[in-house]
């Protein structure tokens, strides 16, 4: 499983997201984003195509500068990512 966040550091605008070998079962996943106190500060559910995501997370300068954890269940599967805010 290849999960790439990009950029990060971010500069809470966009975050672009690529996870491949997503299971063929799995039609979409959940995208939490939570601070480090894990109050979840963003969510979004995201269609999965031919296995893979491929997709823009418009973060909208919602988030303060920190540190995140970008938590993503596909199916029986998480991952976690952690993401950095620098504005």
């Amino acid at each position: 499983m290849a999960l790439t966040l990009y950029p990060n550091p971010n500069n809470g605008e966009q975050l672009f997201m690529q996870l491949s070998e997503v299971d063929p079962e799995v039609k979409t996943l959940n995208v939490d984003l939570f601070d480090l106190m894990g109050k979840r500060v963003a969510a979004r559910t995201i269609a999965v195509n031919d296995g893979m995501i491929n997709t823009v997370l418009d973060l909208n300068n919602e988030l303060s500068n920190g540190l995140y954890m970008v938590n993503i269940i596909a199916g029986e599967k998480t991952y976690t990512e952690r993401l950095v805010i620098q504005k």
